[in-house]
């Protein structure tokens, strides 16, 4: 996605400085043919805009005409390409504007707008069945929320699910405060990586001081830690499995 993002963007860039160079190089071969005469305003207007200007059409005929086929030639092939040059130029534009159309991702954009007006919310980082299931919960009791991911494809995954999210890496600065993490109630580090979950809560930690943090951990070293950098809840889901699986089988044993 972001390498066809890469490539309309280069598209367009390409087509900028072909717009460039054709209008600079027919401006001087034009200005050297009729003295300086083209660049009288007349002539830019009436060549490069389709300015119906009828005094300029006709000096400029007549300065061709006037000295015979040794300005008519040049004049009329500089002319003939400054129009093809246009028709190359209109479609680089619209192969340009077409394929950023294509490969903007427009829900993402719309989302990143509209998380900046998020207050009170809940910021998710990572999605998986843990963040589902907290989805589910935050909408039940009417909590705004805000899903980020970093994997490539999430945001067709969002768009299908219904998801209010976006896709980027959530240890990063501005993203965080894209997402008004400065006004979110609680961040909750939920991916599959230790390492990613920690080192963004230390980014968030920095970012709002006040802001509940909350982690979703697979080993018991690191929770440790975690409550030393502030965090205010570390969970390590298979303990929770293994309690409740206990409780479980206690109550069946002593019954």
């Amino acid at each position: 996605m972001e390498a066809n993002r890469e490539d309309a963007f280069n598209v367009m860039v390409l087509t900028t400085v072909i717009v460039v160079v054709v209008i600079a190089l027919s401006i001087f071969a034009l200005a050297a043919l009729t003295h300086n005469l083209y660049l009288d305003s007349y002539f830019t207007l009436e060549a490069f805009f389709d300015a119906q200007n009828t005094a300029a059409s006709t000096e400029l005929a007549s300065l061709a005409f006037s000295e015979g086929l040794s300005q008519l030639v040049p004049i009329v092939l500089i002319v003939a390409v400054d129009n093809l040059s246009r028709i190359l130029i209109v479609s680089f534009i619209i192969a340009a504007v077409l394929d950023f159309l294509t490969y903007a991702n427009v829900e993402q954009i719309i989302n990143t707008f509209k998380a900046r007006g998020l207050k009170n919310h809940v910021i998710i980082c990572g999605y998986n069945d843990i963040a589902d299931r907290l989805i589910k919960r935050l909408r039940e009791q009417h909590t705004s929320y805000l899903l980020i991911d970093p994997r490539r494809g999430m945001d067709a995954e969002f768009a299908e699910k219904k998801l209010f999210g976006i896709v980027g890496d959530f240890a990063n600065e501005e993203l965080l405060k894209n997402a008004r993490i400065e006004r979110a109630s609680a961040i909750a580090f939920v991916s599959n990586s230790d390492v990613s979950n920690v080192a963004a809560a230390l980014v968030a930690r920095r970012l709002n001081p006040n802001i509940k943090i909350l982690l979703r951990l697979a080993e018991e070293g690191v929770r440790k830690e975690v409550y030393q950098i502030g965090a205010d809840m570390a969970v390590i889901p298979e303990h929770l499995a293994g309690i409740e699986i206990g409780e479980y089988v206690t109550r069946s044993v002593g019954a």
